[in-house]
């Protein structure tokens, strides 16, 4: 099938976020319950709790995602919505290391202002990724980061 990839609307990105935002924590509860990664007392001292969050929501997002992201560049929300996640100076599907490595790991950060009740610079932080979808460009910083642009994916018409 031919494509045609054109920015997609902010709405589209962010109804696709979220979904993302519902189902992510929903498998990495299952994560949790099934590795018993929250049982002990332990991991909630400390660090513990910030590592195992983290890993724990990366895991999720992999787990989701991971396989959708190898094969076609879209989590499940970007699936529904159409829109597909492409290497942003050439257009074509991004390289897997870009979206698993680097754009899996913001992904958890939506959820520290949630899961740990933070105030200050740290609750910002997901605020702010997410508030660069307001540019022209429509890349957030995870976008910028990992050289990836989030596209419209739109089928042409054979002739």
């Amino acid at each position: 099938m031919n494509t045609a990839l054109q920015s997609p609307h902010t709405g589209r990105r962010l109804v696709a976020s979220a979904i993302d935002f519902v189902l992510v924590p929903l498998v990495s509860f299952l994560v949790m319950l099934v590795s018993g990664a929250m049982e002990t007392a332990d991991a909630y001292a400390g660090n513990q709790i910030w590592l195992r969050g983290i890993g724990l929501g990366v895991a999720g997002y992999l787990l989701l995602n991971g396989w959708l992201l190898h094969r076609r560049g879209q989590t499940v929300g970007k699936m529904v919505m159409g829109i597909m996640i492409v290497d942003a100076t050439s257009g074509e599907k991004a390289p897997w290391w870009r979206l698993i490595l680097i754009r899996a790991l913001f992904f958890p950060l939506l959820y520290l202002p949630l899961l740990f009740s933070l105030v200050g610079f740290w609750a910002l932080l997901p605020l702010i990724d997410q508030a660069f979808v307001l540019r022209r460009d429509r890349r957030c910083l995870h976008d910028l980061a990992s050289g990836t642009a989030v596209v419209a994916r739109v089928a042409l018409q054979q002739a």
